[in-house]
């Protein structure tokens, strides 16, 4: 990775499930109230772009948080036809724009993307995330795309030893700071709901936090990422992907 030496960087996605209105309050208010206090942006996963109230949240807020989308195997993935793909692509574009919305991103919940590549480029779309694609390193696709791998998952699917996903997330940053790396953590935001679950998440924003105070840690977005994989596109600009509508 092209960024300054001895700094890794920290992403942090969330995945809002097929009820997020009815979560806007619940879950979403308290997450965003717990980045906002440890200064942390992050990319926001949602099915349907224009979600009653979302984009009106994350454009309130003082980060600079991200708007994905989130596909599934029903219209993405090598099972899926190129038209049907092209067709779903468009309309959820068209949504997030409709609403204000820039999208750069695509994440994928249960399928991966290897083809079609160029109909990412056509609406501008440089990040792609799959739940295939796990470890530490992203990887440069074709037509300036790039796959961004999953590292961590919260709900936690590994079985950790010592201190959990905490020890584990903990160890990577470290690992991540030596070599440049990257740790990026996937949340279910619906998962957020169980206080232990809520409570696991904030302690490890704390730890990034205090890692990015002492400069070893750069917490961004998956354009962030972007910035730092590929500098010379400048894939961010100075203003929020969230912009006035």
């Amino acid at each position: 990775m092209s960024h300054n030496a001895g700094t890794g960087v920290f992403s942090l996605s969330v995945d809002l499930g097929e009820h997020a209105e009815q979560r806007l309050q619940t879950e979403l208010s308290p997450l965003l109230k717990t980045l906002r206090r440890a200064q942390i942006p992050a990319t926001f996963s949602a099915r349907s772009p224009g979600c009653v109230g979302l984009i009106e949240k994350l454009r309130g807020e003082s980060l600079r948080h991200e708007l994905a989308i989130l596909a599934d195997s029903t219209w993405a993935g090598p099972n899926v036809g190129r038209t049907r793909f092209a067709r779903e692509l468009a309309s959820h574009v068209k949504t997030a724009k409709a609403h204000g919305a820039t999208i750069r991103t695509i994440a994928l919940a249960d399928t991966e993307l290897t083809s079609n590549l160029d109909l990412l480029v056509k609406h501008r779309i440089s990040v792609v995330r799959s739940p295939m694609n796990t470890g530490f390193q992203a990887q440069s696709l074709r037509f300036g795309v790039w796959q961004a791998p999953v590292s961590f998952t919260l709900p936690s699917t590994g079985r950790w030893q010592f201190g959990g996903i905490e020890w584990a997330i903990n160890r990577a940053l470290s690992r991540a700071a030596r070599s440049n790396g990257l740790v990026h953590l996937v949340v279910g935001l619906e998962s957020l709901a169980d206080p232990t679950e809520a409570a696991t998440l904030e302690r490890i924003l704390t730890t990034v936090q205090r890692r990015r105070n002492k400069g070893s840690i750069a917490p961004v977005t998956m354009q962030g990422l972007l910035a730092r994989l590929a500098p010379q596109r400048q894939a961010v600009s100075a203003h929020s992907v969230l912009r006035a509508a």
